[in-house]
């Protein structure tokens, strides 16, 4: 009797988690195909965004000088397409900045500086130049610098005339960009593992594993546990331990640390607590992850508790036998 309840409530549990997976995944397709119809929105939204406030050009101008490469990029793209009457358009200080950041290889403003020499804005025109940059910005994986690359070497701008090579860097561009297809695979996985630590979680709870199965379930559900956990403690207690961070401009920016090594680390944690935060009201994906820590650290909590009482049990059979 005790059995079939136990096995319906494993079934129920089983059942329930099922569904959730198949919720779960159902959001996830909406949203990929939500993607492609609010590209356009997106875009434009972004480039609406382009003014700072004074406060946020300072947090972000600080964060370059400290020798962040994102910033530099970022800092350079405001200086090239204006911020505003306070931080006009000016490309020999966009160039500054773009340069900074694409010697330390951002592939971005690598593009950029290709694009600037192309044009001739802010350095003298120089087709050369701009090939040699698009090159490293194109083996890279940019495809906007591949391209230039393509018509570049088939019309003979700064470069001898090769069509070979031509037809070469757009074979390289005409490669699918697989980062949608990466994303949902990650999610996919996610949510897989999640179901069976959930199912393995739940065995171990009502004792429904012996032997070798026993051992490496307990292993996956502690391993993927201490992560839950860790997930948990970052999102909600980095504000706690780190204060006084700024997200005004599309990256986090803990200017408190003098040292770029320390803020560049504590810059990484500030967004991806920022990134948790986000998915817990989008998608009540990180809320589900909470769920699974806290049922987790209940799980560890009677188990300690049921084992102290497991040790303490033949000292009190001893005591009353004897």
């Amino acid at each position: 009797m005790l059995r079939d309840f136990q096995l319906k409530r494993l079934c129920w549990g089983g059942t329930l988690c099922v569904a959730l997976v198949v919720f779960v995944a159902a959001l996830a397709s909406v949203a990929g195909c939500a993607d492609k119809g609010q590209a356009s929105g997106a875009t434009k939204a972004h480039k609406q965004r382009q003014r700072l406030t004074e406060d946020e050009f300072e947090q972000l101008t600080a964060v370059a000088e400290g020798g962040d490469a994102e910033a530099q990029y970022k800092l350079g793209m405001v200086y090239h397409n204006g911020g505003g009457k306070s931080h006009p358009q000016d490309y020999e200080e966009a160039m500054k900045w773009l340069r900074l950041a694409a010697d330390q290889g951002n592939a971005q403003a690598e593009d950029w500086v290709g694009a600037m020499y192309y044009r001739g804005e802010g350095v003298a025109q120089d087709y050369a130049e701009a090939v040699r940059w698009y090159r490293l910005a194109a083996e890279k994986g940019n495809a906007h610098a591949q391209w230039q690359l393509v018509d570049m070497y088939q019309k003979g701008i700064g470069v001898p005339r090769d069509l070979e090579e031509s037809k070469r860097w757009a074979r390289v561009g005409q490669k699918p960009d697989r980062s949608v297809l990466r994303a949902r695979l990650w999610f996919g996985g996610a949510v897989i593992v999640a179901l069976a630590f959930a199912l393995g979680l739940f065995a171990l709870q009502f004792h429904k594993l012996n032997g070798w199965q026993h051992f490496c379930v307990a292993v996956f559900v502690h391993v993927v546990g201490v992560f839950l956990v860790l997930n948990s403690l970052i999102t909600y207690g980095f504000w706690i331990v780190v204060p006084h961070c700024s997200f005004g401009f599309l990256a986090p920016a803990c200017t408190q640390f003098s040292d770029p090594h320390t803020r560049s680390i504590v810059n990484w944690f500030a967004n991806y607590a920022m990134v948790n935060l986000i998915f817990r009201f989008m998608a009540i994906v990180g809320l589900g992850m909470d769920l699974l820590a806290g049922w987790y650290l209940v799980y560890l909590v009677r188990l300690v508790w049921r084992r102290g009482r497991a040790a303490q049990a033949p000292t009190g059979v001893v005591r009353a036998t004897s």
